[in-house]
């Protein structure tokens, strides 16, 4: 018999009696913990959770950056414009100050609005004025790539600007870099952290460019789980979406085709809205960018945080206030945004509700525009058009 019992065994049965009504009283007077409902459960509550993914593994991050013209009009370089830039500078120089963004995420999609060639090339001949024609040294990639971008699109207005061989001389220089090209309605398809991601570069100049991309989409469905459309195509110089813009978006969005939509070409920021679920950001703006030399100096950083859980993929948005440029005038080096009154500022911008334009801007859609929606996304008489845009944003041009 241990000590424990025999000290049990020595106390007197009054004392055992009275210890025996106190723990009945007790016990009547306690209530379960488990009727309690979760609701009820007090807030101090330790809540054991599964964890579905190890931490380090994190969500699938990709950045967004807006237009980037990496050379100067017709080449010429002269003190301090951006050839000479690039010419006399370490090419780290142009995304230091983002760099520790764009490096920490797992994939950023670019648009590389600018020819790479070193070859003596003929302009394409263009029909309107001004007009400008961009072009740099093929060695000018590597900027993208020094400055932590994976991706570079090259379906824009100006990557035409000196004909087929401009265009396959600036693949070449993106590739040579190691950099992935996204073309004209030609999926790229990545899969990291578990996720599969199709990526399409398209152009959207009017309504009717949705029946290509619809197809595009179509034959992605069976490759990825989770599918972005990059496109370019709008008013340049404008805030707010061009209407046709919105509907094409919002048709795209509503489809079931797409889970991001991010677009480009308009030079300045244009609002995000969020539509059946999928994201949509009408314009990112510039982002180094040498076609002015004071150009409108907001940008931004979006990013796309993707969580893969129980079969779906969950996606969290984050918007990174920027400035095109940090100089007295454009020195062609974004940086992220500290003041906070110019944070507020762009994310006013970009938090604006999106609605139709009463008074209609010029914009490239055709002079005939359909009346219905079956006429407005039915397959166009012509075919997809890969340009269509002018240069009336670079009329501001100031560094020639």
């Amino acid at each position: 018999m241990n000590k424990k019992t025999k000290i049990i065994l020595s106390v007197s049965a009054g004392l055992m009696v009275l210890v025996f009504v106190l723990v009945m009283a007790l016990s009547l007077s306690a209530e379960p913990l488990s009727t309690a409902t979760p609701d009820e459960v007090p807030q101090n509550t330790a809540v054991e959770t599964t964890v579905t993914a190890p931490i380090e593994d994190g969500p699938l991050t990709l950045s967004f950056i807006g237009d980037c013209i990496l050379g100067s009009e017709s080449g010429k370089s002269r003190d301090g414009n951006f050839t000479y830039t690039a010419e006399t500078k370490d090419h780290r120089y142009f995304f230091e100050k983002v760099y520790d963004v764009l490096s920490k995420d797992d994939l950023t999609f670019a648009n590389c609005e600018v020819v790479l060639s070193d070859r003596n090339l003929e302009k394409t001949p263009k029909d309107y004025s001004p007009a400008f024609w961009f072009i740099a040294p093929a060695i000018n990639a590597d900027i993208l790539k020094l400055g932590g971008v994976e991706v570079a699109g090259v379906v824009n207005n100006h990557v035409n600007d000196y004909g087929d061989e401009g265009y396959k001389d600036t693949v070449d220089a993106l590739k040579a870099q190691g950099l992935y090209v996204g073309e004209n309605l030609t999926p790229l398809y990545f899969e990291e952290k578990g996720i599969k991601i199709g990526v399409l570069y398209c152009n959207l100049w009017s309504q009717y460019n949705t029946y290509y991309i619809e197809q595009a989409l179509e034959t992605m469905q069976d490759n990825c789980d989770y599918r972005i459309i990059f496109f370019h195509g709008g008013t340049e110089a404008v805030h707010e979406p061009d209407n046709y813009k919105i509907d094409a978006c919002r048709y795209l969005a509503e489809s079931g085709l797409c889970d991001l939509i991010i677009g480009s070409h308009p030079h300045v920021l244009q609002p995000m809205e969020v539509v059946n679920g999928v994201p949509i950001v009408y314009s990112l703006g510039n982002f180094c960018y040498s076609a002015n030399t004071y150009p409108e100096n907001r940008t931004i950083i979006f990013q796309a945080e993707l969580y893969k859980e129980d079969g779906s993929i969950r996606t969290e948005t984050n918007i990174i206030p920027c400035y095109v440029y940090t100089g007295y005038e454009n020195n062609w080096q974004p940086a992220i945004v500290e003041d906070e009154g110019v944070k507020a500022e762009i994310m006013g911008m970009m938090t604006a509700k999106v609605e139709h334009q009463t008074e209609p801007s010029a914009t490239t859609e055709p002079e005939t525009e359909p009346v219905t929606q079956e006429e407005a996304y039915a397959p166009p008489a012509e075919p997809d058009p890969t340009e269509g845009a002018q240069d009336v944003w670079e009329t501001q041009v100031m560094e020639y």
